[in-house]
């Protein structure tokens, strides 16, 4: 998200990689909650499943969400809220509450929804 080009910066790591070697990329979930605070921080974009299969460097091995609960207050922030920067007692809310419940509910939700996106390729 913070590199403009990311088809081309996956290709060059891809071909750093040694066979059986995987690139793990952690991003943040659904273009449609881009808000003020992405800017701000320096995101060119947010993914979703067809994005980030679009720039695949090698064979995906995986992909999936983490953070269902704050996939909820991210929707706030861009709706509602509309911050450039959370506050430090929303930071704390964030660690203390919205990570540890989703730590528990991202299983049950068997990793559908969440405001982060994985993808594990390997290459072959």
């Amino acid at each position: 998200e913070h590199i403009e080009d990311d088809a081309g910066e996956l290709r060059q790591a891809a071909a750093l990689l040694r066979p059986g070697g995987r690139i793990i990329v952690l991003a943040p979930a659904h273009q449609s909650l881009f808000s003020p605070f992405d800017a701000a921080i320096g995101h060119f974009r947010r993914y979703d499943r067809a994005s980030l299969s679009r720039i695949s460097p090698c064979r995906l091995e995986r992909m999936f969400f983490l953070d269902s609960v704050g996939l909820f207050a991210s929707a706030a922030n861009r709706l509602l809220l509309r911050q450039s920067m959370p506050t430090l007692g929303q930071i704390q809310t964030w660690d203390r509450w919205i990570i540890p419940v989703s730590r528990v509910m991202d299983p049950l939700l068997g990793f559908r929804a969440g405001k982060t996106i994985v993808g594990i390729w390997r290459k072959t």
